[in-house]
């Protein structure tokens, strides 16, 4: 699979340390080498979303969209997992997982 990263994913990643920076370049490399996301560790698709998908990471969690015509993987959200959650990105990432 492509890997494709949003502004807020990039910021929130150099914010990162220690074991989560290890953490996050190793599922980067995992999600490259994947063909499909349910060879990914710990990949779950989230309910009531078509393309969107989640991966645990410590108290962090990835949220990406696969674009299934280009098989890339859109990062758009790297959040402690009490913030992911919240309707404000839940309502983003509706609108962006329609299209």
């Amino acid at each position: 699979m492509k890997v494709e990263y949003s502004k807020q994913f990039v910021k929130a990643a150099y914010k990162l340390k220690g074991k989560y920076k290890t953490s996050l370049k190793k599922i980067i490399a995992e999600i490259l080498e994947a063909s499909d996301p349910t060879e990914v560790t710990n990949c779950i698709k989230m309910a009531g979303l078509r393309h969107s998908y989640r991966i645990k990471m410590g108290n962090y969690r990835l949220i990406f969209i696969l674009k299934i015509v280009d098989q890339v993987a859109f990062f758009e959200l790297l959040l402690s997992r009490g913030e992911v959650y919240r309707k404000g990105h839940e309502m983003n990432l509706r609108k962006k997982d329609k299209s």
